[in-house]
């Protein structure tokens, strides 16, 4: 839900995935981009109501894709902003759900996202912990694109995620899906990357210590999703 992107239009359609979700392993670490919509800003209040992570390898190739509609147990707030209804997530399933999978493709990875840092992982350990689980928030090992463009490419002050994307050319339709959202991060990631230089982002550093991290909880069965 980051400031100055586009509302969604309103779309009533959803589709139910029973079949495995079409993501690669952990196997080897690399990176977990997530992105979460929510029904506000705050992680004690508020729910997720969709959340999607998109796996990339060390050296940057996408190897798959998760993401799926929750259902909140009480309405999905600003449907406006978001294009999220009370009827796309009727029958969704919950954060329970599906956390120990999302745990699964966590495990072993460096976590990359927008303002991940003050919302995605706030929100996420808000939800593991309703589930009766947690996230190893104290070890988590995160890359925040956000931080990153304050700190290196001078956008302090004007660190929206459209605002990063501009700069290096980046565009997308759908502002405020989870899916599209961390795709286009995944993008932006490479693109610091390639500009900044790994070395300045203690990227080989971060890929080491989350090789070891395992998130409690964590089971690779494949769960039924809701995708938009």
């Amino acid at each position: 839900m980051d400031a100055g992107a586009q509302p969604l239009p309103v779309e009533e359609a959803v589709t139910v995935d029973r079949a495995p979700a079409p993501v690669a392993a952990p196997g080897a670490g690399g990176f977990a981009v997530v992105d979460v919509e929510t029904t506000g800003f705050s992680p004690d209040r508020d729910r997720v109501v969709e959340v999607a992570v998109v796996l990339v390898d060390p050296a940057g190739t996408v190897e798959g894709e998760f993401a799926t509609l929750l259902d909140p147990g009480r309405d999905p707030g600003p449907t406006h902003v978001h294009g999220i209804t009370d009827a796309m997530v009727a029958g969704a399933p919950t954060f329970g759900d599906v956390h120990p999978y999302l745990a699964h493709l966590f495990s072993g990875r460096v976590v990359v996202g927008h303002n991940i840092v003050r919302f995605d992982v706030p929100f996420l350990a808000a939800e593991a912990a309703r589930a009766g689980s947690s996230i190893p928030v104290g070890d988590l090992v995160t890359i925040d694109t956000l931080l990153v463009a304050r700190d290196h490419l001078g956008l302090y002050g004007r660190a929206t995620l459209p605002d990063c994307c501009a700069r290096y050319g980046l565009s997308w339709g759908d502002h405020h899906s989870a899916l599209g959202d961390c795709l286009v991060t995944a993008r932006l990631f490479a693109a610091v990357r390639a500009d900044v230089g790994d070395a300045v982002l203690g990227v080989g550093d971060a890929l080491s210590a989350a090789r070891a991290l395992a998130w409690p909880g964590a089971a690779g069965a494949p769960v039924a999703t809701r995708r938009r």
